[in-house]
């Protein structure tokens, strides 16, 4: 399966928010399913972040592709 995951859903993945079902965590992690984010979400990201509504423990042009690549997600 192909899952296009929407801004809020890959950063709750990525900060183990409790809000993130397991249902979903699971399908995101299955190895069998293609994860994909959307060039426009990591945008929506760094505009949060330099608004100063989103913190990350580094800058997000460092963060954010390291941690899609963590949880094997691809771009698109």
């Amino acid at each position: 399966m192909r899952l296009l995951l929407d801004t809020h859903i890959f950063l709750w993945l990525i900060s183990d928010n409790p809000r993130l079902s397991d249902n979903l965590c699971g399908q995101i992690k299955n190895s069998n399913n293609e994860v994909f984010l959307s060039v426009i979400s990591v945008w929506e990201c760094v505009i949060k972040y330099q608004l100063g509504k989103l913190n990350f423990p580094e800058h997000p042009d460092i963060y954010l592709p390291k941690k899609r690549k963590q949880h094997l997600i691809r771009a698109c």
